[in-house]
């Protein structure tokens, strides 16, 4: 699997998609590029080590593309073929047709062998170790075949709602979703769900997984994309919404003397979830620092400037990815405790020291369940020894500010910080499971467990404390 990894990344990096064809580019062959379209009824992806593979169900076919872009059309007379991989194990392809997986010469394109499998309609098939990973249409159900024994032994339930390919790729199983346009990555062993993908496409037919790269088939488009993700042991990133934002801050200031007086906004916070670029204020006796080790812009005031109301304007721009955390079983039990950097968010008393990460996170599920209001939901948390982080965000969808929504991130010991974007959970969540979607913009964080009235600090002087000021914010996306 490894080699074969490495070959596909080597010929991925130079094909290109285009509207309707894809074009395949190589440095063995003098750069000489083909140019092709996917037929009607594409299904499934695999690659041997030297050719990518798909199938035609409407013409019972298997389609071979070499490294120029020639196809070489198999014709097997196979009705229902609905799925493909590539066995390094056998060097054969894996062909799923109706009650039926067929093995296949790539040399030949000839069926070598037939194996009877008691599934009625199949999708997408592939070999691990001594087993086949197999996906059930009907049920939306993984099964599990033995190849020693020729039996069915277990499997796990998807819960998609048009679940139509998969594959195996870093111990796990990915599982494309035509409903949503969306790859599932699942424990291979406990069948839980551990992430998911995004995906721009229509009609998600074929999957395959190569190192850092993940390939479709997109039947509408009769296109092959590649969908860029990262995925380390916390989280899934996927997808990418860029927002552009200029935003207005009207509030007050009512102090004697402003000589020694300083203001400071916080800047959106810029994480692994969103990127904070290009942060300008309109004016320029505003500086780039820091205010309790978050960005801002900070302004020594004079007794030039005048005290009532203020006007601020800025304008940022966020790019936002699409990310799904999930807390694995290595987490689970870990006798961790808090950081020092911790302790604005959190009250030592509560603390409860013989909690693990898995008492905090069935502590955390009753709480959803039972306190649906963002405030008294973070107030039962801190009770409960947790620490937390408000944050207000705007919800974007399809480009437009949809509301502000207030909510929170919570620190899980030994895994880091999580957000709860929404406080209900989803019928049949795993509480394990958390996400922060691309059109979620947090536009400022608080600076403790208390709730920020908005993103405007104030002090009199260098030697007293930061005020947080209430503002009046608007905003316009640009």
């Amino acid at each position: 699997m490894k080699i074969l990894n490495r070959k596909l990344d080597a010929v991925g990096r130079f094909f290109q998609i285009v509207i309707f064809s894809v074009v395949f580019v190589t440095q063995i062959f003098s750069q000489e590029a083909k140019e092709y379209k996917l037929t009607d009824k594409a299904y499934g992806l695999a690659y041997d080590g030297v050719s990518f593979w798909f199938v035609d169900s409407n013409r019972r076919a298997l389609i071979k593309i070499n490294e120029i872009g020639q196809q070489e059309v198999f014709n097997l007379g196979i009705p229902n073929l609905r799925g493909i991989s590539y066995d390094d194990r056998e060097s054969k392809l894996l062909v799923v047709g109706q009650k039926m997986v067929y093995k296949i010469d790539p040399n030949s394109g000839g069926i070598t062998e037939r194996l009877p499998i008691p599934i009625e309609n199949m999708a997408g098939i592939a070999s691990v170790g001594n087993f086949y990973y197999i996906l059930d249409l009907d049920t939306g159900k993984v099964m599990m075949y033995d190849r020693s024994n020729a039996l069915l032994v277990g499997g796990f339930l998807t819960d998609r709602s048009r679940p139509r390919d998969l594959c195996f790729g870093r111990e796990s199983i990915w599982i494309s979703d035509s409903s949503d346009n969306t790859i599932y990555r699942y424990d291979a062993k406990t069948g839980k769900i551990t992430g998911s993908i995004k995906s721009n496409t229509k009609s998600l037919r074929g999957l395959l997984l190569s190192g850092q790269k993940l390939w479709v088939v997109d039947r509408d488009a009769k296109e092959i994309k590649n969908i860029p993700f990262v995925e380390t042991e916390r989280f899934i990133a996927s997808g990418e919404e860029e927002y552009t934002l200029e935003v207005t801050l009207k509030f007050q200031i009512d102090t004697v003397s402003l000589s020694k007086a300083q203001i400071a906004v916080l800047h959106p916070p810029s994480n692994e979830q969103q990127r904070i670029r290009s942060v300008k204020f309109f004016d320029p006796t505003f500086n780039p620092g820091f205010l309790q080790k978050n960005r801002a812009h900070i302004k020594k005031m004079s007794i030039e400037d005048s005290i009532g109301e203020q006007i601020l304007r800025y304008r940022f721009t966020s790019r936002n990815q699409y990310l799904k955390y999930y807390v694995g079983d290595d987490y689970l039990d870990k006798g961790t405790s808090f950081s020092a950097d911790i302790a604005p968010f959190r009250d030592a008393t509560k603390e409860n020291p013989k909690f693990f990460p898995r008492d905090y996170l069935e502590s955390l599920e009753e709480i959803r369940k039972q306190t649906p209001i963002a405030n008294e939901f973070r107030e039962r948390l801190l009770e409960k020894g947790f620490a937390v982080q408000p944050f207000r965000m705007i919800r974007f969808e399809k480009g437009r500010a949809k509301a502000i929504l207030d909510s929170l991130s919570f620190f899980l010991p030994g895994f880091g910080w999580l957000p709860i974007v929404d406080i209900a959970l989803p019928a049949n969540s795993d509480k394990r499971y958390f996400e922060k979607k691309d059109g979620d913009l947090i536009l400022y964080q608080s600076l403790s467990s208390v709730p920020s009235v908005s993103p405007v600090y104030f002090r009199k002087d260098p030697s007293s404390p930061w005020e947080n000021l209430p503002a009046e914010i608007n905003y316009k996306i640009k």
